[in-house]
């Protein structure tokens, strides 16, 4: 596996998990993980299983695709961190994560489907 990927899963998972505000315990409740696991996963450590990125994706309220596409979309490009500029302040950490999601949703559709 490349080490890129590995790394970019633990990005992702704990940018997601940071913009909700919660602690590695409330991952592991909500995903039915170990917190010694995940922990394990964000310092780059361990590759999750797919049945991990599954359980991880409900966590976070999506299915295992728009999981697996915000990863794709993280593999392409690099350098896409969410501006926490003064217009966004107001909202809720869950708020951000999900409007962090959906601006990841919008940069794979733009990469990946035909103009017209």
């Amino acid at each position: 596996m490349r080490r890129d990927v590995v790394r970019t899963i633990a990005e992702l998972l704990t940018d997601l998990r940071a913009r909700r505000g919660w602690p590695l315990r409330e991952l592991a409740q909500r995903s039915g993980l170990s917190i010694a696991y995940l922990s394990e996963l964000e310092r780059g450590r361990k590759l999750p299983t797919l049945e991990a990125l599954d359980q991880l994706a409900a966590a976070f309220d999506c299915n295992l695709a728009a999981f697996l596409r915000l990863l794709a979309d993280r593999l392409e490009e690099p350098t896409t961190e969410v501006r926490h500029d003064t217009e966004f302040q107001d909202l809720d950490p869950a708020e951000r994560s999900e409007l962090a999601c959906y601006a990841e949703y919008l940069r794979w559709r733009r990469s990946h489907c035909v103009q017209r």
